[in-house]
């Protein structure tokens, strides 16, 4: 099963003309590792780790990542669906339709139009119609009305008093600018640190220019994230109390708690699991688990 699983994620980069040396470079995976997982050999690192990279190869060739997941666990489990081909049928060829012996058209009879012969009595009645002129006075007059009286209501306007604003000088008006960017900065600054004031920051960053490394995350025992760290890349998070972690490749780690280094027993290429609180760092011996209620 764990065979026609990779299979599947082979045949997905093949159809994008991905090779693996290109996606060595997308993902930032050592290529070993890829080769592994093309083959179906699946026991190169510790599950968390493999899980990680199969993510990874999944969003690179647009694959759902959960499902590509779901499918690797029924894999494992030996649930893997199996596709029937014994029942597909080859393609029909198209019916060609035999063309119609021709039709004459129909016969189209025109109607011959008698002109109407007016009589005397038609002739004697007349319609008057009214005068376009006489209907436009009244509009005409309406008009120039209309325009008389804008032109008086704005003469009027123009004479009334003129509003009057003082400018400032410039170097006034660069100073009180400067002052309002000054105070809203150090309102912005008060406010970090007092939403910092009870909060644990945590920097994760991979020092290393080759490799990357996975981490599974669990803040103050409430909510859990997971992701790939690259090479050079840090990220920031941020807790109440305590920080649960798995850290695969974790010799490549380095861990600052609000501005200070923490020292721990990181191997490159090992996975270990820690917990982090107010200025200490203890090495678990599972790994964390969320504990929903």
């Amino acid at each position: 099963m764990l065979i026609k699983f990779a299979d599947e994620l082979k045949s997905a980069r093949l159809k994008k003309g991905i090779s693996l040396e290109q996606m060595a470079a997308k993902t930032r995976i050592d290529i070993k590792f890829l080769e592994a997982i093309d083959n179906g050999n699946f026991g190169f690192l510790p599950e968390l780790y493999v899980k990680a990279f199969i993510k990874q190869y999944a969003k690179v060739v647009e694959l759902d990542e959960d499902e590509v997941i779901k499918r690797y666990d029924d894999a494992k489990a030996g649930k893997l669906d199996e596709e029937d081909t014994s029942t597909s049928k080859p393609d029909e060829e198209p019916k060609v339709e035999e063309p119609r012996a021709e039709e004459k058209p129909p016969e189209i009879k025109k109607e011959i139009s008698v002109p109407a012969v007016e009589t005397k009595e038609d002739q004697t009645k007349t319609t008057q119609i009214p005068s376009p002129k006489k209907n436009l006075r009244p509009l005409v007059y309406t008009s120039s009305i209309i325009i008389v009286l804008v032109i008086v209501l704005f003469s009027f306007l123009n004479k009334s008093s003129k509003i009057v604003v003082e400018e400032k000088p410039y170097d006034k008006v660069l100073e009180e600018t400067k002052d309002r960017y000054a105070i809203q900065e150090d309102k912005k600054e008060q406010e970090k640190q007092i939403s910092n004031l009870d909060s644990l920051v945590l920097q994760i960053a991979n020092v290393d220019s080759v490799d990357s490394a996975w981490v599974m995350i669990i803040y103050d025992d409430k909510t859990k994230e997971d992701f790939l760290l690259y090479p050079k890349r840090s990220k920031t998070v941020e807790a109440l109390d305590n920080f649960k972690f798995t850290l695969g490749n974790s010799g490549v780690i380095s861990l600052i708690l609000d501005n200070h280094k923490l020292n721990f027993d990181g191997r490159k290429g090992a996975v270990r699991h820690y917990m982090v609180s107010k200025d200490t760092i203890e090495r678990l011996t599972t790994p964390p688990i969320l504990h929903t209620n």
